[in-house]
């Protein structure tokens, strides 16, 4: 599926809304528009005139309703990672659950496979589609096979790209993926942004059309109680009309759960070609200077405390007020490491003798420093 219609129109809202950029229009600002066309109704149920054009309300009614979308949609964006959990299955889904549909979509996975066998040599173009629909599902190098690794197909496509660093390279995605997406440069983030906004924006309005259909339901099932009740019957027609919105909403939610996916998988296959393309400006943490873990101690120590450890006897000690140890046992001289570093601006001589410990440095340091553990 092409996102050229979201570009397209994301460009308009950044010409015409300066203020607005697309990932904002996308993550928060259209979810937080349709939680607040879900929640509005339900709150003037049974009276239709909160949002009736009267001359003297109309301003009020307009600027409380701005201020529930804008709230509205700024808790959807901030929430929008624990939508993905419940959408990968990773949270609230009970045990039964969790294994039945990971089940189910395991044998999803052994059918496209039958279906490969099937179509080779036969027919290309279902051939290839099968191969298609099998790829998003992760890689297990042990069996040179694709299997389900959660209970819904977004979890499945999300673990197959975030796997691919893994089996590909050997890098563990959750570890090197921030330090790689700081490489990237500027245009590119922006770019992939963009792309990235549609899929998040998709899975919140999903989210929200759920909770707005679950709302609906439970107000429909109060109206079904209120029909048995003496003290109040409301009309039949409105108690249709409640349960067929509450359809509405779901069916909606479902609607964007299967719109989104497309888009996922978009950005599963952007998320792999920028550890294919960038994986080598990474190479530069993967060299450690000799002693280096002791120089980052010492260097810490020097710079932050002025302090040194002393190599005959282990003390620290604050190196500006003596260059000998304070230690009445040890008086060792230490003027020549000293010197050295301040003549060649290297903390090596320190680091391979007399790198401080932090259990010794932080003894004696002063009261208003912060602790070793920053």
């Amino acid at each position: 599926m092409s996102q050229l219609g979201f570009e397209a129109a994301g460009g308009m809202v950044e010409k015409f809304l300066p203020g607005v950029s697309f990932p904002v229009l996308m993550n928060a600002v259209i979810p937080g528009f349709v939680a607040a066309a879900a929640v509005l109704p339900l709150t003037a149920l049974r009276s239709a005139s909160f949002l009736s054009l009267e001359t003297d309300k109309t301003w009020p009614q307009l600027i409380v309703a701005a201020v529930i979308v804008v709230s509205l949609g700024g808790l959807i964006s901030s929430l929008n990672s624990e939508f993905y959990k419940v959408y990968e299955g990773r949270i609230f889904w009970p045990r039964r659950l969790y294994e039945r549909s990971v089940a189910w979509q395991q044998q999803r996975v052994e059918r496209l496979y039958r279906e490969v066998e099937a179509q080779k040599d036969v027919n290309q173009q279902r051939y290839d589609e099968a191969w298609y629909r099998l790829r998003v599902y992760p890689f297990n190098r042990e069996t040179g096979r694709r299997y389900a690794a959660r209970p819904t197909l977004l979890g499945n496509i999300l673990s197959g790209y975030e796997d691919y660093p893994d089996h590909c390279y050997g890098m563990d995605s959750v570890f090197y993926w921030p330090r790689l997406w700081l490489l990237v440069d500027k245009d590119s983030k922006q770019e992939i942004g963009k792309s990235w906004a549609v899929a998040d924006g998709l899975l919140s309005l999903s989210t929200v059309c759920l909770m707005a259909g679950l709302a609906w339901a439970g107000a429909a099932s109060g109206a079904a109680f209120d029909l048995w009740s003496a003290e109040r019957l409301p009309v039949a027609q409105e108690f249709t009309k409640t349960w067929l919105a509450a359809g509405v909403w779901l069916l909606a939610a479902y609607g964007f759960y299967r719109l989104s996916l497309p888009f996922h998988r978009q950005n599963g296959e952007i998320f792999k070609s920028l550890f294919d393309l960038y994986r080598d400006k990474l190479r530069k943490i993967t060299s450690l200077a000799p002693h280096e873990a002791e120089l980052w101690d010492a260097a810490w120590a020097y710079l932050q405390y002025l302090k040194i450890r002393c190599p005959k006897c282990g003390k620290g000690y604050f190196s500006i007020f003596s260059p000998t140890c304070p230690n009445p046992d040890c008086k060792a001289d230490l003027s020549q490491a000293l010197q050295q570093v301040r003549q060649t601006g290297q903390l090596v001589s320190l680091a391979n003798d007399n790198a401080p410990k932090k259990e010794d440095v932080s003894q004696g340091a002063p009261a208003a420093a912060p602790s070793p553990g920053r």
